[in-house]
C-alpha cells in the first residue's frame, strides 16, 4: 500500500501524550451502551426512510377522493397486527394543516450523535491508538482527528453547496457524478492516511452526515416553511418539497453503503485489504443498486431487475476477487533452499571449509542517548491482564543502553557448500499477546514453518503485507487460534498486522542462508559459525534504520562486533 509521509515519524512515533480512561471495565460498557443505542435509532431511522419511500412508490390515485380533495396523491392500504391501515397523501397547500402532526427526525438526530459520540470515544480518545496505523502513514493524532472531523463535517459543505446549485438543479446527472467522484476521493485519501477500520468508519460517518444534515438542514426547516405556510392560507412552495424529496431519495441510496460500512467493522478482510478503498467503492455501488430494486420495482420493474443483476454483480466480484490467491507468475522466481531432517536452531549449522576451521561471531548493539518512550495505547480490557501502569508500543526496546530486535545478518555469506547440518529449523511462532507481536522482529528461514497464535481472548487477524510471498489475510477470533503459514521465497521483510489493532505488528525476515541472528533483551547477538574470509555484516533496526561493518575472520580467534545506534537529539 503507498504509504503517504508527513512531518517526522518518530517524534510522532515517540513522543505523543494525550488522555487515557481510568477504568477499561467501565470505559467498555459505555461503548458497548453507545453503541447498542447507536445500533437501536440507525434502525428505527432507516426502517422509517425505507417505508416512506415504499409509501411514495405505492401510492394510488383514488378519483372519488381526488374530486373532493385537490391535494389528494394517492392512497395506499395495508393489512398489520390484525387490521387494515389507510395511508393518504395530501399536498400541503390544497390541504388544511391537521391539528396532530408526527414529524420523523429525532431518530435521525440521535443516530448521528450516538455515532459521533462512538467516533470521539473509538478513534479520538487515548493518542489515536485505533485512528493511526504507521504502515499507512506518519501523521500525528492531531492531524488524524483534524482530517477526520473535516470528512464528517467539512464533506457537508460541498455535498450540500453543489446539490443548491443551479448546476444540479437543471442537469442531476452532474451532480451524482460529483458526488461520486468526491466519494471515492475521500475512500482513497482516508485509506491512505488512516488507519483501514478508521478510514471506513469515517466513510460511514461521511455519509450519515449527510443524511442527517439533509434532514436537519434542507428537508424538516422546508417542510416547516411549508406547514407554517398553509396554515396561514398563503401560497405553499412546492420546490421546497420536491427539494426534499430529492434529499430523502438521497437518503435512502445511502442507506445499505452505511450499513456495510457498520457490519465491515467486525471483518478485517475488507478494511484490512490492500485496495481496501476499492471495495469501499465497490460495495457501495452494489449496495445502491439494490437499492434501486426496492425502490423502482414496482414503477419500473425492467429497470429494476437490471438494477439488481449489476448490485448483485458487482459485489460477487469483490467476493471472488478478494478470496483469489495472487497468481504465482506474479512473483520473482528465486531458488528455494531444500532441507529434510528439522533441528532445533540454525545456530547449530556450521560449514565445510577448506581447513575445517569455523569461527564464531557474536557482538552487542548499544544504544546511545536517552530512551524514547512508545506511543502510548489504550488497549482493550481483554489485552491481557492489567499491569495497572500505561502501555506503550513495542518499536524500540532499550534495557540498561542495549538495544533489543535487531537483525543481524551476513550480506555475502559463505560461497562454500554447508554441511548435512544445514536444514531447516522447527517451527517460528509468532504470538499476538495482550495485544502485541510476541516478537516484534523474527527471522525464519526459506520454507520453515511460521505460526500466529492468538493468546488474547479478543478479535485478531493476521494480514501479511508482503512483496514476494503469499499474501494472506486470516481472521483469528478464537483464544488459541493458531495459523500456520509458509513462506517459499527470501523476503527482507514482509510485516505481520492485526488490521483490528493497528498498532499491532510484526517484521519477519524470511532467509534463504542461515547466518542470522536477533538482539536479544541484553542487545546481544551470535551468528552460526563461518569459515575464514571477509564478510560484511548489516545490523537492522525497524526505526533507527540501518548499518553496516565489514569484519575479517581467519586469525583463530572468535571474532566480537559491536554496534551502536542513537536516538533523536
Amino acid at each position: 500500500m503507498m504509504k503517504f509521509r508527513w512531518g517526522n515519524g518518530l517524534i510522532r512515533d515517540y513522543f505523543a501524550q494525550g488522555a487515557k480512561p481510568v477504568n477499561q471495565d467501565i470505559f467498555d460498557w459505555i461503548l458497548l451502551l453507545v453503541r447498542w443505542l447507536h445500533i437501536t435509532v440507525a434502525v428505527t431511522w432507516i426502517g422509517t426512510s425505507i417505508f416512506f419511500m415504499w409509501l411514495d412508490r405505492t401510492f394510488e390515485k383514488n378519483a372519488e377522493l381526488a374530486a373532493k380533495n385537490p391535494g389528494h396523491v394517492g392512497e395506499v392500504w395495508m393489512v398489520h397486527g390484525g387490521g387494515f391501515y389507510h395511508v393518504e397523501k395530501l399536498l400541503m397547500g390544497p390541504t388544511k394543516v391537521p391539528e396532530k402532526l408526527h414529524w420523523f427526525k429525532w431518530e435521525s438526530y440521535w443516530t448521528w450523535l450516538s455515532g459521533m459520540m462512538l467516533m470521539i470515544l473509538i478513534f479520538y480518545w487515548g493518542d489515536g491508538t485505533f485512528l493511526l496505523d504507521d504502515m499507512v502513514s506518519n501523521i500525528s493524532h492531531m492531524q488524524g482527528v483534524a482530517i477526520g472531523l473535516f470528512s464528517l463535517i467539512g464533506s457537508w459543505f460541498f455535498y450540500d453547496f453543489l446539490w443548491e446549485s443551479k448546476m444540479t438543479k437543471e442537469t442531476p446527472v452532474a451532480g451524482h457524478v460529483l458526488t461520486l467522484l468526491w466519494l471515492g476521493g475521500m475512500s482513497y485519501f482516508l485509506c491512505h492516511t488512516l488507519s483501514g477500520r478508521a478510514a471506513y468508519m469515517h466513510i460511514g460517518g461521511m455519509m450519515g452526515t449527510w443524511m442527517t444534515a439533509n434532514v436537519f438542514m434542507r428537508i424538516i426547516p422546508r417542510q416547516l416553511k411549508m406547514v407554517e405556510a398553509s396554515r396561514k392560507g398563503e401560497p405553499v412552495n412546492q420546490d421546497w418539497g420536491k427539494n426534499a424529496k430529492n434529499r430523502s431519495t438521497h437518503n435512502t441510496y445511502l442507506t445499505l453503503p452505511v450499513i456495510f460500512v457498520m457490519l465491515s467493522n467486525h471483518f478485517p478482510n475488507t478494511y484490512g485489504h490492500d485496495l481496501n478503498w476499492l471495495i469501499l467503492l465497490l460495495i457501495t455501488a452494489g449496495g445502491a443498486c439494490i437499492r434501486e430494486y426496492f425502490v423502482v420495482r414496482l414503477s419500473n420493474p425492467k429497470r429494476s431487475m437490471t438494477a439488481a443483476v449489476i448490485g448483485i454483480a458487482i459485489i460477487s466480484f469483490v467476493v471472488v476477487w478478494t478470496s483469489l490467491k495472487p497468481a504465482e507468475e506474479a512473483v520473482a522466481e528465486v531458488p528455494e533452499v531444500k532441507s529434510e531432517t528439522p533441528v532445533a536452531s540454525p545456530s547449530k549449522v556450521t560449514p565445510v571449509s577448506v581447513d575445517g576451521r569455523t569461527y564464531g561471531v557474536s557482538g552487542t548493539v548499544k544504544f546511545e542517548g536517552p530512551a524514547p518512550a512508545g506511543k502510548k495505547l489504550t488497549l482493550p480490557s481483554g489485552c491481557g491482564p492489567k499491569s495497572g501502569g500505561d502501555t506503550y508500543s513495542n518499536e524500540v526496546i532499550v534495557h540498561n543502553g542495549k538495544l533489543q530486535n535487531v537483525l543481524i545478518t551476513i550480506k555475502n555469506p559463505p560461497t562454500t557448500k554447508v554441511n548435512d547440518n544445514d536444514v531447516i529449523p522447527g517451527e517460528l511462532i509468532l504470538d499476538q499477546r495482550g495485544c502485541m507481536y510476541h516478537p516484534r522482529v523474527a527471522a525464519a528461514r526459506v520454507g520453515q514453518k511460521v505460526t500466529f497464535v492468538n493468546s488474547d481472548a479478543v478479535f485478531h487477524n493476521v494480514r501479511s503485507v508482503t512483496t514476494q510471498n503469499e499474501r494472506f489475510n486470516v481472521a483469528m477470533p478464537k483464544k488459541d487460534q493458531r495459523v500456520t503459514k509458509t513462506f517459499k521465497k527470501p523476503e527482507m521483510f514482509f510485516q505481520a498486522k492485526c488490521s483490528v489493532h493497528p498498532w499491532m505488528g510484526a517484521y519477519v525476515a524470511v532467509m534463504e542462508h542461515p547466518y542470522y541472528a536477533i538482539t536479544n533483551a541484553q542487545g546481544e547477538f551470535q551468528l552460526p559459525e563461518l569459515p575464514p574470509g571477509t564478510y560484511t555484516l548489516e545490523a537492522w533496526h525497524e526505526i533507527f534504520g540501518t548499518q553496516t561493518q565489514e569484519i575479517t575472520i581467519g586469525d583463530g580467534k572468535n571474532e566480537s562486533v559491536n554496534f551502536s545506534f542513537k536516538g533523536n537529539p
